[in-house]
């Protein structure tokens, strides 16, 4: 009888997962997918706001060449917008001084964190 006894009480170890170990393991994933979520939406924005920061310099870059290779009697300030209208555009032309004029050329665009700008200085021989 003691036989019987022992073998009613102990417990039989079946293979698988218990219901606790499945849930814990359910965390552990979601929170390592949302990890990832929110380093993708980080490195997107980032990648946009590098494109417009590079669009910005290449724009101007391109002002300063323009307005070196128009010569410095026809250099002048002014403003402009972008095609697409993202990126706003401002230049100001200093007066002669010593053979040179300043030229300042600021470019604005809005990205997710708010207004951006971009500005370059350059001096022109006259």
């Amino acid at each position: 009888m003691r036989t019987a006894l022992l073998s009613s009480n102990v417990r039989q170890c079946r293979p698988g997962f218990s219901v606790a170990e499945v849930i814990v393991a359910l965390i552990v994933v979601s929170v390592g997918l949302l990890a990832i979520a929110g380093s993708t939406a980080l490195a997107l924005r980032t990648s946009l706001d590098t494109a417009r920061r590079h669009a910005a310099a290449e724009q101007a870059a391109s002002r300063v060449a323009r307005l070196t290779a128009g010569g410095c009697d026809r250099a002048a300030g002014g403003r402009a917008e972008s095609a697409d209208g993202q990126l706003t555009e401002q230049w100001m032309v200093g007066a002669r001084t010593n053979g040179f004029i300043v030229v300042s050329d600021t470019v604005r665009w809005t990205s997710g964190r708010g207004a951006r700008s971009f500005s370059l200085a350059s001096a022109i021989a006259c």
